[in-house]
């Protein structure tokens, strides 16, 4: 910050310093800016959005502005880049101008701000192309679903949020991002992310305990049903039963899950079903046996259970020969009370849903 800190400063101590001198000012930084990161060098960048210094001044609050708009132009390096400074746990106000150029790249609104300080200085908009502003568009519901559990986060989101409603009082410029928000958290109540789906893909790539696959899937049951309202780990009816999961859906409906490794193999050499499947699958069928034959106990326990089905999770699809999957299909379709997925099917349902959530925002 001491180049820049020291450009200010000459330019402030010029005689009669008025709009010319601070166009100069924003001329020299944003050459700066645009060299540095067409490279893919955000570090001045960071500096500029994350100073938390109390006294600084109109200048770099421009400055700040311009540093992130040009970051969110200069490619999706530069749209995760910011993504990165607005998780950051700093309160640096200069650090809310990273979500709101993300905002206006993924809206296709110009950058800078039309109207605004900036916007009269360069007197031209920052070109940022179709496929970023898709990008940041992805981007910012991504940070707006993970400000649920970032309360800097979400004050970042709500200061901004506010400067738009302060600006609609006197400009009538609308509440579009206060009615992305709402869209986004409304449909967020299902909540699903790429970040969660990668670190998904991640995890069953490796060999684990089954433990770990388990925990995954426990802090994150929308991957094994998208309306899970409750989940229950290792939920023990009587003294015989035991299952990984029982989730309760939204629907009042019970799913009894079992999951084995994404390394266990689904068939033996011969192509009969492997004893990791059959071993899953009769833990299923004995807890919906218990539950028929003792359903007032486990309506006591688990309320409005009645004749749950099954779920079974284990296993890679790509591990499976063609004659394997046809036989696998066969027996999902004769299984009245019973689906199977491997690993790989519970991620790419995830992505479906994913995207199907995203169209709210098309429409």
């Amino acid at each position: 910050m001491s180049w820049l800190d020291s450009l200010i400063s000459s330019h402030q101590q010029e005689v009669d310093c008025s709009h010319d001198c601070t166009a100069n000012l924003i001329g020299e930084v944003k050459n700066a800016l645009l060299s540095l990161t067409s490279n893919g060098d955000f570090r001045l960048t960071r500096q500029i959005l994350l100073d938390e210094r109390h006294e600084k001044g109109v200048n770099l609050a421009v400055c700040a502005e311009l540093a992130a708009g040009i970051a969110a132009a200069s490619g999706v390096a530069g749209i995760d880049f910011l993504a990165d400074v607005a998780h950051d746990g700093s309160y640096s106000s200069e650090s809310q101008e990273a979500i709101r150029a993300i905002w206006l790249a993924g809206s296709n609104q110009p950058i800078p701000e039309s109207g605004g300080y900036l916007s009269a200085i360069l007197e031209s908009e920052i070109p940022v192309n179709g496929f970023v502003r898709q990008k940041a568009s992805e981007a910012f519901d991504e940070l707006v679903l993970a400000s649920k559990d970032n309360a800097i986060l979400f004050s970042k989101l709500l200061t901004i949020a506010n400067s738009e409603s302060i600006r609609n009082q006197v400009d009538n410029t609308g509440y579009a991002f206060s009615e992305r928000l709402f869209r986004i958290f409304s449909a967020g109540s299902i909540s699903v992310s790429t970040a969660l789906l990668d670190k998904f893909e991640a995890l069953i790539a490796q060999d684990l305990r089954e433990e770990e696959y388990q925990k995954y899937l426990h802090d994150h049951p929308i991957i094994l049903d998208p309306l899970a309202a409750e989940i229950v780990p290792k939920h023990r009816l009587g003294s015989d039963y035991i299952t990984d999961f029982v989730i309760r859906r939204h629907d009042g409906r019970y799913l009894v899950v079992e999951i084995e490794k994404p390394q266990d193999r689904i068939f033996t050499s011969s192509d009969d079903f492997a004893a990791p499947f059959s071993h899953a699958l009769g833990q299923v069928l004995d807890f919906q046996g218990w539950v028929a034959e003792q359903n007032s106990y486990a309506r006591s326990k688990l309320p409005h259970i009645e004749n749950p089905r099954g779920l079974l999770v284990m296993g890679r699809r790509a591990d499976l020969t063609a004659h394997q999957e046809r036989k696998l299909r066969r027996w999902v379709t004769n299984s009245n009370s019973i689906d199977f997925a491997t690993f790989d099917d519970l991620a790419i349902a995830g992505r479906q849903l994913l995207a199907s959530l995203r169209r709210f925002d098309e429409g």
